[in-house]
């Protein structure tokens, strides 16, 4: 099977439970305008060597003075449709690093997903659009590097059943592998259920140096 493929499975598995029938999920509002916050100081934008790469445990919204930790997270093979496919568990109480996908620092695109109806529900502030683009990400790795990444893209949410091909276009780039440095971030909406999906794409900075 496919890495694409892999990493397309997991924006067909909910993040919380669906919405109950009858019930219509709420139009998105408008995004709020962007305020300045504090850069990060970069010492380095190039990128590391993937053999010096370590894993990410860290992800922090210096806008909203938010961080949470994160998980590798892998897959389990399960029925569905009387045929064997494969399905992301998505942590409840940390985000998953997608371990197919970049690490941080490097050329690649890495991939984390997390809820934001169930469990801490951690990307939340995602789904509420509290996230906009120029807002920066801070990736921190297991060897104790920080990593900046900004804001370019906030998706429409994408309904689960009925998506248009321009949507299922858009979902299938934001997973996928890239040679240039970028962070993706998936997750449900709106806040508390799941019939649509959501996704951040943010732009690679720099290592972050000292103050």
């Amino acid at each position: 099977m496919s890495l694409l493929v892999l990493l397309l499975l997991l924006l067909l598995a909910g993040c919380s439970q669906p919405a109950p029938a009858g019930t219509l999920p709420p139009t998105a509002e408008a995004a709020p305008t962007p305020t300045q916050t504090a850069v990060t100081p970069v010492e380095s934008d190039a990128t590391i060597p993937t053999d010096e790469a370590g894993e990410p445990v860290e992800l922090v919204f210096p806008a909203l003075d938010e961080a949470m930790p994160i998980s590798p997270m892998g897959w389990d093979v399960v029925m569905k449709d009387d045929e064997l496919t494969t399905e992301w568990v998505v942590p409840e109480d940390s985000l998953g690093w997608h371990i197919t996908s970049a690490q941080p620092g490097t050329a690649g695109n890495v991939v984390i997903s997390g809820h934001q109806a169930l469990g801490a529900a951690l990307l939340a502030p995602v789904a509420l659009g509290d996230i906009i683009p120029g807002d920066e990400i801070l990736l921190s790795d297991d060897v104790g590097r920080t990593f900046v990444y900004r804001v370019t893209e906030v998706s429409d949410p994408i309904p689960l059943d009925g998506a248009g091909e321009a949507e299922l276009a858009s979902m299938n780039e934001a997973v996928a592998p890239t040679e240039t440095p970028r962070l993706t971030l998936l997750t449900g909406w709106p806040d508390f259920t799941t019939t649509h999906r959501i996704f951040v794409v943010a732009e690679y900075v720099g290592q972050a140096g000292g103050e």
